[in-house]
């Protein structure tokens, strides 16, 4: 396996494996972009083909071609040496005594050789294709998914794997058997077969319909349990086969079944994942850092559309899932679905039916407001409903200007007076905490940031600059820098950053020569972008603490006239402008 490496290293350019999945433009020998492992404005990632690299000044992230396909595909090394040798053309073959071929990867082969017998089982039988033909899907789908049958027999599956010469307790460390005292058998009998594949494409998991008998004791489905490749919290159903769709058409659909996506997939809408009746994983803290499936979606992706069931249980479902999106800093927006009413139930009605919904779909605020309007027209009953609703997801909205939109439509939409909206909100951000699974709470008095903020990120590529210049080596005026960079961000700033990141002169200035080195002559428009961007972060703090400012003073001074402290507020605001302006122009 270890030979395999070089050849795919020798067929593919590392720039070209990172510009498929994200833009990238050159920077003299090197090429930029923005990181896709942390939310940024300005670009820090770098590549370079000459070493076959890559870097990120913001958030440290580094590798090659393999460590950046399992960090983006959200994959193993396998997984992303799998996926690059397909693309390469290489041929895996594992050499003998090769230690590469490891435990997960004897899973990984049991999985597919089930996947095979399932099919098998498939085409011998016609009542369950009969079954899904008359649920909307065709064949090509079927063969696609490689959807598979289980008889309702006790040992079928362990029967054919052991006489394929795997182990017993293989099959159960995959889930594919239970042990108990009385003997061993297999988990899944009498069920329709819905192959469960990572980013890569291999097989990790399976979920099971029952079909064939009726027993009340046996659930409708059944998935896999945890096992060392499948966590059913992390992995999204039709991901493999959704993820170019999702990049090039630039959002996702998501929804709550196999047949749901499946049927999506069959009228076009091949950007559609499924949670396979799992949620999404509730133990994010940092969206840049963790590996999970709203992470992978956001990599390729930030626009993301939630199309679940629409009952109660759907809505309550999608508001979850939107909480946990809006608070990773993604677009989002929900499908209104006829209640009562799933995907696959109204693609069957109506392609044409579905695409208009997609088309329709409201921003989560949007969505939720519209509900309690429709609820009730008593304007103390609205007003309740939006504190208990509308107010935790303005919560972890992270962008002020977003939620200053969203409290003037809050207004329009329930006849409540923007005023009100404000001084109620204001109160609940104090008195509470928007908890987002088990392990993390936002809140907008005190977020939790990243373990390098973006403010740092560009201060020390900034200061990595002037201090490479200081050792004499850019013919930069450093005198004019310091006074332009002073004059944007104050006296007082500059002076305190300059003490933050004096003792780390010398790692900073290595930094910027090796990723400048032969590239000289981009560093004064560089110089200019980030200074631009690090005035933009410090008027956005100020921004922060100008709205601290009238809350303080009205929760304090009777007859406080804000006028003065909204006036430096709009000018801000206005300056912000500005630099947007500037720097797309």
């Amino acid at each position: 396996m270890s030979s395999s490496v070089p050849k795919i290293k020798e067929r593919l350019s590392i720039v070209d494996v990172i510009s498929s999945y994200i833009q990238v433009e050159q920077s003299g020998k090197n090429f930029k972009a923005r990181c896709p492992f942390h939310n940024e404005k300005t670009p820090s990632f770098f590549v370079s083909p000459d070493r076959g690299t890559y870097y990120c000044f913001g958030c440290g992230e580094k590798g090659d071609i393999f460590s950046f396909v399992e960090k983006f595909e959200g994959t193993d090394f396998m997984g992303a040496l799998k996926l690059l040798a397909e693309r390469a053309g290489v041929k895996l073959e594992y050499e003998k005594g090769d230690k590469d071929k490891d435990k997960k990867e004897l899973y990984f082969e049991i999985l597919e050789e089930a996947t095979k017998f399932f099919e098998i089982n498939f085409e011998k039988d016609p009542k369950p294709r009969a079954y899904l033909l008359s649920r909307g899907l065709n064949d090509t789908s079927i063969k696609n998914f490689r959807i598979g049958f289980v008889r309702d027999e006790w040992r079928s599956t362990s029967d054919y794997l052991l006489g394929k010469g795997y182990k017993v307790e293989d099959l159960e460390a995959v889930g594919l058997v239970k042990r108990t005292e009385k003997g061993t058998y297999d988990r899944f009998r009498s069920r329709i077969m819905f192959p469960i594949s990572d980013s890569s494409g291999r097989i990790i998991a399976f979920s099971g319909r029952i079909f064939g008998k009726e027993d009340a004791a046996e659930a409708k489905y059944l998935n896999s349990p945890d096992t060392i490749l499948f966590n059913k919290s992390n992995v999204l159903f039709g991901i493999d086969k959704a993820k170019t769709s999702i990049r090039t058409r630039g959002y996702s659909i998501v929804v709550e079944g196999q047949m749901d996506l499946i049927l999506s997939h069959q009228i076009g809408f091949t950007n559609t994942v499924a949670v396979s009746g799992t949620a999404f994983t509730d133990n994010v803290v940092d969206s840049e850092s963790k590996i999970n499936n709203l992470g992978l979606i956001r990599r390729l992706s930030p626009n993301i559309i939630f199309a679940y069931d629409g009952d109660s249980a759907g809505i309550r479902a999608a508001s979850r899932s939107s909480m946990i999106a809006l608070s990773l800093d993604m677009q989002v927006k929900i499908a209104v679905l006829p209640e009562g009413k799933d995907p696959a139930d109204t693609i069957m009605e109506n392609n044409d039916a579905w695409k208009e919904i997609i088309k329709n779909a409201k921003d989560t605020i949007t969505f939720h407001v519209d509900r309690i309007c429709q609820n009730t027209s008593d304007i103390r009953q609205r007003g309740k409903q939006v504190r208990d609703i509308i107010f935790p997801f303005l919560m972890v909205i992270k962008s002020s200007i977003d939620k200053s939109s969203y409290i003037s439509l809050i207004h329009s939409k329930t006849g409540i007076p923007s005023s009100a909206i404000i001084e109620d909100f204001e109160v609940y951000e104090k008195t509470h905490q928007v908890s987002i699974g088990n392990e993390m709470n936002v809140n907008n008095l005190d977020k939790k940031k990243d373990i390098i903020s973006r403010r740092e990120h560009l201060e020390k590529r900034l200061f990595g600059i002037i201090f490479w210049q200081e050792k004499g080596n850019l013919g930069i005026d450093i005198n004019n820098a310091y006074k332009i960079l002073e004059e944007k961000i104050g006296k007082e700033t500059f002076l305190k950053i300059c003490e933050v990141h004096e003792p780390w002169k010398d790692a900073l200035a290595q930094e910027a020569e090796m990723w400048y080195g032969n590239r000289i002559k981009d560093i004064p428009r560089d110089l200019e972008e980030m200074m631009l961007s690090l005035e933009e972060e410090i008027l956005n703090e100020r921004l922060i603490l100008l709205l601290d400012k009238i809350n303080q003073r009205g929760d304090m001074v009777e007859n406080f006239d804000p006028g003065p402290i909204l006036k430096d507020y709009q000018k801000t605001v206005e300056r912000i402008e500005e630099i947007k302006g500037y720097r797309f122009k």
